[in-house]
């Protein structure tokens, strides 16, 4: 489905407060199962999962109330899913529990005053690896052996440095962290597997970027997306090994974003495709813009296309693949979580969760 003309033209009246009323949900698969974790309204920490190919979806608790001060960020790791999140004086904390379990255990991967973002996380080989913004606007690098509760910190960049959310993905051998610079800029950073060496890069200059960035590695690339000026949506990639940044707006968009990204990679009939849900439009709708790797022409799907008030997006959205579908997780603007799946050619929707739930 095109982009409509109305919807691309711009958030309009009171609707497009909505789109961060609520944290962002995260999403991932495990076991075969799309699973969901929130920060609840109580600042406490939220599972459900749903068995593949049914809608009916289960909740329970990781962590109490009191113990979660940021959106999660959640990966299938193995037979176990984990879960990370800034926990109480700005520590990270993180979960795991081994799938088809009862019961989380936890483990603190920093201490008080260490944590001032959500943070990401990534599983790579036979280690868990996680970014977050650090002190005084610095940014922070932790991992871990699986089974491991010791964590070696790194900083990937000092004070005055980082001023978003960070976005972490393994690639090409090593990790890369996309993050929002000073004045509005975009920085990278990358070091291969075993280094503790970060090379830092800039992506775009002052005056580019306006949110967190999402990013994914894919078929020897690196993809980026963030909120760019003018409420747009800009999208940027870079073949690994290379140094330049191939910047593309994503027509359409111009207005009518007022929300973080999402990225995701997958394959389809053997070509790698990108895709970034976002929030858009005077109902605050979610948009799905799609491209396949080095084609500039992009498509733009409406993900929630009735938009009864109950479908309006409140919060940033998740992103996943399962069985070659896509996955996406948002909040509603009455604290609905929503869980919707695209096949058969067509977006569907499922509740997860009603409002006041969390």
């Amino acid at each position: 489905m095109i982009l409509s003309t109305a919807l691309a033209a711009g958030p309009g009246g009171s609707a497009a407060l909505a789109f961060n009323t609520y944290p962002a949900p995260a999403i991932t698969v495990a076991g075969g199962n799309s699973v969901i974790a929130v920060q609840t309204s109580e600042d406490g920490l939220r599972f459900y999962w749903n068995q593949y190919g049914t809608n009916n979806w289960y909740g329970e608790q990781v962590a109490a109330n009191g113990t979660t001060y940021s959106p999660p960020t959640m990966v299938q790791d193995g037979n176990a899913v984990i879960i990370a999140a800034v926990g109480p004086k700005d520590s990270l904390d993180f979960y795991w529990q081994q799938n088809g379990a009862s019961g989380w255990n936890a483990e603190t991967v920093a201490s008080a005053w260490s944590t001032y973002s959500a943070p990401s996380m990534a599983v790579d080989g036979d280690t868990v690896d996680i970014a977050a913004e650090g002190p005084n606007n610095s940014l922070t690098f932790y991992w871990a052996f699986n089974g491991s509760p010791t964590w070696g910190p790194e900083t990937v960049a000092g004070p005055g440095t980082t001023y978003s959310a960070p976005s972490l993905a393994v690639n090409g051998g090593g990790v890369n962290i996309a993050a929002e610079g000073p004045a509005n800029s975009l920085d990278f950073y990358w070091a291969f597997n075993g280094s503790s060496t970060w090379g830092p890069e800039t992506v775009a200059g002052p005056g580019t970027t306006f949110s967190a960035p999402a990013i994914t590695g894919n078929d020897g690339y690196a993809n980026i997306a963030a909120e760019g000026p003018g409420s747009s949506l800009d999208f940027y990639w870079q073949q690994n090994g290379t140094t330049p940044w191939h910047p593309e707006p994503v027509p359409g968009t111009s207005g009518a974003v007022d929300s973080a990204p999402a990225i995701v990679a997958f394959n389809t009939l053997d070509l790698p495709y990108v895709a970034v849900p976002f929030q858009a439009g005077p109902e605050d709708s979610i948009v799905n813009p799609m491209q396949a790797q080095g084609d500039s022409t992009w498509e733009l799907q409406v993900v929630n296309v009735a938009l009864p008030p109950w479908l309006i997006a409140a919060s940033p959205v998740s992103v996943t693949v399962n069985n070659g579908t896509e996955n996406i997780a948002s909040f509603g603007v009455s604290g609905q979580l929503w869980f919707y799946w695209f096949g058969t050619g067509a977006w569907h929707q499922e509740l997860v969760a009603p409002g006041g739930a969390n």
